[in-house]
């Protein structure tokens, strides 16, 4: 009788685990294209789901080359999990694959309208979908923030694309010379990008006051990334007036950049500040 018990219930948390997180191309599969393939979504479903509604697609970054999939996507995925937020990790194109702008911002409204478009079968509030993201997954979630009437789809679509939130940590933001990650830059735009491209894809100089709600943090110790990018961001957000938390920490020794959910020192911590502040948005 206990071995029969025992068999059901494994076979329930294997089925659930099989449903809780499964990988979905996020392109149909007639017409797309060889790069498009490479773009995906893999979904976390918590176990006792929050009363909220709310979820969160993860933007890991990688300097718009690669991506950090495990620190910056699937260990942030699971985090939320376990405090019954539903969260969708996406692969997106990348220069690696020959992906330039505006491959990345597609992939992500994509990923908005497809999470949205199937928000009965997640659990979840369609109204209530964020964007996280990390260093160059930082300004991509920025992107989608400002640009969220500029369908970048190609198609017509009823759904919104703007998301509830988004959280930039740690994020890329400028294309300006002085503060600019170059690395991002160049995956993001290429060599011979235009000065009005890089404008428009410098995230401080186009915030706008109808922007959703905005969760910035960064250390003063991050040297692959200038904490001069967000601390223009907070600016440009507060003289746009757009509801905002941001935190800076002096982390001149520890924190740094890349560590996803687990900094030392200060910065520990940060991800139950940032659960606390989706409630009062």
């Amino acid at each position: 009788m206990r071995k029969i018990k025992f068999l059901v219930y494994f076979i329930i948390c294997i089925t659930h685990s099989l449903y809780a997180r499964k990988t979905i191309q996020i392109w149909d599969k007639e017409g797309r294209t060889a790069k498009e393939r490479l773009s995906e979504l893999t979904v976390f479903l918590p176990e006792k789901p929050d009363t909220s509604g709310i979820s969160v697609i993860i933007c890991p970054g990688g300097s718009y080359y690669w991506l950090d999939m495990s620190n910056e996507g699937f260990s942030v995925a699971r985090y939320l999990n376990r405090k019954g937020i539903s969260a969708f990790v996406l692969s997106y194109r990348t220069s690696q694959h020959g992906s330039r702008h505006p491959a990345m911002i597609r992939d992500l409204q994509r990923s908005i309208q497809l999470v949205k478009e199937n928000a009965d079968k997640y659990g979840i509030n369609p109204e209530k979908l964020g964007v996280m993201g990390f260093s160059a997954g930082g300004h991509l979630a920025g992107t989608a923030a400002i640009y969220f009437d500029a369908n970048f789809l190609d198609t017509k679509t009823s759904t919104s694309l703007k998301p509830y939130f988004v959280a930039m940590i740690y994020p890329v933001v400028s294309m300006e010379d002085s503060i600019c990650h170059k690395k991002s830059r160049k995956n993001l735009l290429g060599k011979k990008h235009t000065a009005e491209t890089a404008k428009m894809m410098s995230l401080e100089q186009n915030v706008r006051p109808d922007m959703p709600p905005v969760f910035l943090l960064h250390c003063t110790g991050d040297k692959t990334v200038d904490c001069r990018n967000s601390v223009a961001m907070d600016e440009a957000l507060t003289n746009k007036g757009v509801k905002h938390r941001f935190l800076l920490l002096d982390e001149k020794k520890r924190g740094g950049h890349g560590f996803g959910i687990r900094p030392a020192g200060k910065a520990t911590g940060w991800i139950d500040e940032f659960l606390k502040w989706i409630y009062t948005i």
